[in-house]
């Protein structure tokens, strides 16, 4: 599921469009008075929800949400941190982490466990990263001063090092305990 995707049609009944808040709503229904939304994926019956990379990612710029920016998520910029242009206000942190738990919540308290998808094995960019800003040349595989590219996006985080395994394994946790 893309978050933005499952609310976005002007149909659908939901107020809080491409939104996490929009995936709590219930009660939505299209111009055919079908189920949206939340009600439409329990009408389903699922019993799991696989949420394409809902942390923050590089080429939406949050500042500008009415530009019809998109992206899938598969460009990792930060993270630890919710995508802000599905919050409703981007600017605030406190936001978009609290809509982004009352998202997941509202999928578990319709007994709907939530998958997150991840991407660990590259970033948008390592050069601009907060990762090789920390320890330059340390997070992501070099081959001499080039950036390998077996992730096919130009660089590929170096999970074979310690130090990278304990962050990939801490951010886990994070978003599991979160």
């Amino acid at each position: 599921l893309h978050i933005r995707d499952l609310s976005s049609d002007p149909s659908s009944g939901i107020t809080n469009v491409g939104k996490y808040l929009g995936l709590t709503e219930t009660g939505t229904k299209n111009s055919d008075g079908l189920s949206t939304g939340l009600d439409h994926m329990k009408e389903l019956g699922i019993t799991h929800l696989h949420i394409l990379p809902m942390y923050d990612y590089a080429t939406v710029d949050e500042t500008k949400l009415d530009s019809g920016e998109f992206n899938w998520g598969y460009d990792p910029k930060n993270y630890n941190v919710p995508e802000g242009s599905y919050s409703t206000d981007p600017y605030n942190g406190e936001v978009r982490v609290e809509e982004a738990k009352e998202m997941i919540q509202a999928f578990h308290n319709e007994g709907i466990g939530v998958i997150m998808d991840v991407v660990y094995n590259h970033m948008y960019s390592a050069t601009d990263s907060c990762l090789d800003a920390t320890v330059p040349d340390y997070y992501f595989r070099m081959d001499g001063d080039k950036y390998t590219n077996g992730s096919g996006c130009g660089n590929e985080v170096a999970s074979e090092r310690s130090m990278v395994q304990k962050y990939i394994v801490d951010s886990c946790v994070y978003w599991v305990n979160e």
